[in-house]
């Protein structure tokens, strides 16, 4: 499989399947599809409590899977409104704002995360959360920032810019509250980040389209 991001303003994805291959897409992302792939609607979750909570987190309930059926090389092409951000996930998970999947090499869980830290951090207190092993793809506007934290360090970051955390468990989330937040237009609140991990920031501010 061969995953391409074209564009500097808003980015698409092309795709090349290889025989058998297969590739999936949040419901709207597809741009383009030749002929010889075949294209079906799967739940995002095998139970009726995940189908619930995928819909909480944002997503719709049903997934794009795409097949090369062909012994040839074929390709699929997906959007976004803005851009899009590839993250490698290896039998770990993503914590993101709510709507930012769009699609990924492999079928991937997407489900809700209540979040206290995220509710007081500015987040939201239902955010999403992905896991599995594949390249996802994340909605962005503009070219992403990552903050690779070492183990112990600290950064405070602007809710409206959070796109996605990795290897952050909630016990390293924390809300930073301060009136020098209101007086410099950050909001009342951020959220406070410890590491080790990382952290996936659009440069505009983010506000995620939620599916219908």
């Amino acid at each position: 499989m061969n995953c391409k991001l074209v564009g500097s303003f808003v980015q698409h994805l092309e795709v090349t399947l290889e025989q058998g291959e297969e590739f999936f897409a949040e419901k709207g992302s597809l741009i383009y599809i030749e002929e010889g792939i075949s294209k079906d609607s799967t739940f995002t979750s095998g139970s009726l409590g995940g189908l619930i909570r995928a819909k909480l987190s944002g997503e719709s309930l049903f997934i794009l899977r795409m097949r090369n059926t062909t012994r040839d090389p074929r390709k699929l092409c997906i959007g976004s409104t803005y851009g899009l951000h590839p993250v490698r996930l290896e039998s770990d998970s993503l914590i993101c704002h709510r709507g930012v999947y769009v699609a990924s090499s492999r079928k991937v869980n997407v489900s809700t995360k209540l979040s206290i830290s995220g509710f007081t951090g500015g987040m939201g207190f239902l955010l999403q959360k992905i896991e599995g092993t594949a390249t996802v793809f994340l909605e962005t506007k503009g070219t992403p920032i990552t903050v690779t934290l070492p183990p112990g360090r600290t950064v405070e970051i602007d809710e409206d810019h959070i796109i996605a955390l990795q290897g952050i468990p909630e016990s390293r989330m924390s809300a930073s509250w301060s009136l020098g937040n209101v007086l410099g237009g950050e909001g009342f609140s951020m959220l406070r980040v410890t590491g080790p991990g990382q952290v996936f920031l659009s440069p505009g501010k983010f506000q995620p389209v939620l599916a219908q």
